[in-house]
């Protein structure tokens, strides 16, 4: 009886490993590259301030939005929160910090892990002709070769 219930418990999870890796082959379906860039705007936010940027992607004709945002925490300090939409992922695996790259300047880096994929999200500096100061995204999809 045991046998029969290993089998069913291994049989179940090698499933759902499965299952897992091809959801992740269909959300990320739509991005063919490996890197995709977008430029920050401001944008209000209920009563905050946050950074949208849009992501064109180059299948099915649609695009991802990367918002950054900071809020306080008990202690005074900015802590800067990041949210990825426009793939079809569970919303704990949309989130993720930006943390400060070291000798980076104002750059930051956050990642949302995936089953068989990672996603680097890089948010760099950048000036333009007339000396203003705009932010850049840029993603990076890396796939694993599993």
């Amino acid at each position: 009886m045991n046998k029969n219930r290993n089998l069913t418990g291994r049989k179940r999870q090698e499933h759902n490993e499965k299952f897992k890796a091809q959801f992740t082959d269909y959300a990320l379906a739509g991005l063919r590259k490996s890197d995709y860039a977008g430029v920050f705007q401001k944008i209000k936010d209920g009563d905050q301030t946050a950074w949208l940027a849009e992501i064109k992607l180059d299948g099915f004709q649609r695009s991802l939005f990367v918002k950054i945002w900071g809020s306080r925490d008990k202690a005074g300090n900015i802590c800067r929160l990041g949210l990825l939409q426009g793939l079809h992922l569970k919303p704990e695996r949309r989130s993720f910090n930006p943390v400060a790259i070291p000798d980076g300047g104002e750059q930051f880096q956050g990642i949302i892990e995936l089953q068989d994929a990672r996603l680097i999200i890089n948010v760099l500096p950048a000036s333009t002709g007339s000396d203003r100061r705009i932010y850049l995204c840029h993603l990076e999809v890396v796939r694993s070769d599993a």
